[in-house]
């Protein structure tokens, strides 16, 4: 009930807003994205509607108000859409660990912007996380994401956002995502643990990202530390999570050809907390339409070197340039004693198949997605 009410009153606001001057804008957009999907690990399996098979399903609602001089104010909510079901919002890990409910979990910030670059503060996407989305043909998503497998080690807390942050952006347009900016860009990014004197920090982020972006060529590399809860075998009240990335993209017109390698690392002084991982990938255009192409890989630095490989491969068809079908085959073998499954995202997709040990799996998803 009170979700519904956030979304009645944010509407009302978005209606309210049609009356301002030309130096304000407000714009209501979104996503719907619907999909039927089928996953196997080992000897379980299921089929099952999935919300976010290409794009994730999402409402969302952005504004700027031209200060003059350059400058603008600006504002971005976007909430989780979870249209098989009709629920919107989403589950945040964050102060202390404590998984909440939140209704705009995707993004919430305002920001400030100018000639300076810009400052934004709320809940938005740390910049570790953009190397796995950016330079991944599927983009984090469905059953052909890598971050089924990349993600290892890292933390819920702030692996893809982070919470009650301020961040510094250099090289994007006002108000935009952070994904990739014009000529040289960056983001600097820090979150509040908000914890009292005296007891852990948990859910405390500081990262960076520097990357250059023009014509043909993308390339980035990031590095971020999270204060997460203490890692198994750690002897201290906290952990802490180092992660990085190094990835680039070339567009040969025909394709755009992708790689990434990155490092997951949680404590240096406990064995088997080092995940490494890469992959590589391509966007083919075919068509009207394109297909996305991924291998990815991880290893843990333990005794028996556990990890995981994956292959994707996929079918985008645009109808319009709103509108597409799609279809996806996703392939995670894992290896030693590796239990690598598919994740889902954006709240739906995850088919909770637990994997045993050197077991492995398929996905296959195909859908339906729009946006307005």
């Amino acid at each position: 009930m009170k979700k519904s009410l956030v979304a009645l009153a944010a509407i009302a606001f978005v209606g309210a807003a049609s009356a301002q001057t030309s130096g304000s804008s407000v714009t209501l957009w979104g996503v719907v994205d619907a999909g039927i999907s089928h996953y196997s690990m080992g000897p379980n399996s299921k089929t099952m509607f999935d919300t976010s098979g290409l794009s994730s399903s999402r409402l969302g609602f952005r504004g700027t108000e031209d200060l003059g001089g350059g400058m603008s104010a600006n504002f971005w909510l976007e909430a989780a859409v979870l249209n098989g079901t009709g629920g919107a919002g989403g589950t945040v890990t964050g102060n202390g660990g404590v998984a909440t409910s939140s209704f705009f979990s995707r993004r919430s910030t305002v920001s400030l912007a100018g000639n300076f670059g810009e400052i934004r503060l709320g809940r938005d996407y740390t910049p570790t996380f953009w190397s796995d989305t950016v330079f991944d043909p599927f983009g984090t998503i469905g059953p052909g994401a890598g971050s089924n497998i990349t993600a290892g080690g890292q933390s819920g807390i702030s692996y893809a956002r982070a919470s009650n942050s301020i961040s510094y952006l250099w090289g994007f347009a006002p108000n935009a995502t952070s994904a990739v900016g014009s000529g040289v860009y960056a983001q600097l990014m820090y979150a509040f643990a908000g914890n009292v004197s005296g007891t852990p920090d948990i859910g405390k982020y500081a990262g960076g990202r520097v990357g250059y972006a023009n014509g043909p060529i993308n390339v980035a590399v990031d590095y971020g530390e999270t204060t997460t809860a203490p890692v198994a075998g750690a002897t201290t009240t906290t952990s802490t999570l180092k992660s990085w990335d190094v990835a680039g993209s070339y567009n040969f017109g025909i394709a755009n050809a992708m790689a990434h390698y990155g490092v997951n690392n949680a404590d240096s002084n406990v064995a088997g907390d080092k995940f490494t991982h890469w992959g590589v990938g391509a966007t083919i255009n075919a068509g009207p339409g394109y297909v996305p192409i991924s291998y990815n890989r991880i290893k843990q630095n333990n005794t028996t070197s556990d990890g995981a490989d994956q292959w994707a491969v996929g079918y985008v068809y645009n109808l319009s340039k709103r509108t597409a079908l799609y279809g996806t085959v996703s392939h995670i073998s894992n290896k030693n004693n590796g239990t690598y499954t598919f994740s889902g995202g954006n709240g739906g997709g995850n088919p909770g198949l637990a994997a045993t040990p050197g077991s492995s799996g398929t996905g296959y998803g195909i859908g339906l997605k729009t946006s307005f």
